[in-house]
């Protein structure tokens, strides 16, 4: 046992903490996709409703799809890079995306990533930070976007989380 707890010990230390925040961003990610996997419904079967709308209902997956093409189009023009595949829940609650700068020169990434996104409709704009932590929040339509900037010296890459969710999902 011993033995294990200092290889991963090793490990830890040639993987470095950017990897190891990746990974904890990555985790958390998934437990929140765990956690909205209801998306606001019930079986029929329980005589329940649902609490989506019927035109959100007609296609939500297109709509997710189209809310990951804004991300995946603002993330570009922000000079941000995809360190893992994008998250998207079957019932079109959730998609996420874990990046990377691609350089530590020129413009803040976050910025341009979020003016990107005000050019595709996005709104609402709150920002804070905490503990190192830069967020900005957007909103569009239906769905609430959390930008996180883990990079709080621009000196390290770091990385960002966009996280959109679907205000009508949530646990059943």
């Amino acid at each position: 046992m011993k033995a294990l707890r200092n290889s991963s010990r090793a490990e830890t230390r040639r993987l470095g903490p950017r990897l190891v925040r990746a990974a904890a961003v990555a985790s958390a990610t998934g437990a929140l996709l765990s956690l909205l996997a209801g998306c606001g419904t019930t079986p029929a079967s329980s005589g329940g409703s649902t609490a989506t709308s019927t035109t959100d209902v007609a296609d939500p997956a297109a709509k997710a799809h189209d809310i990951e093409q804004d991300l995946k189009a603002a993330a570009r023009a922000g000079g941000l890079s995809l360190l893992d595949e994008p998250t998207r829940d079957e019932q079109g609650c959730v998609v996420g995306y874990l990046l990377q700068p691609l350089s530590q020169n020129g413009p803040d990434p976050v910025d341009a990533t979020v003016t990107s996104l005000h050019d595709n409709g996005w709104g609402g704009e709150r920002r804070s930070q905490a503990k190192g932590m830069r967020r900005v929040t957007l909103t569009k339509e239906d769905w609430t976007l959390r930008v996180r900037d883990y990079s709080a010296q621009r000196a390290k890459r770091g990385f960002v989380a966009l996280l959109a969710t679907k205000a009508s999902c949530g646990p059943s």
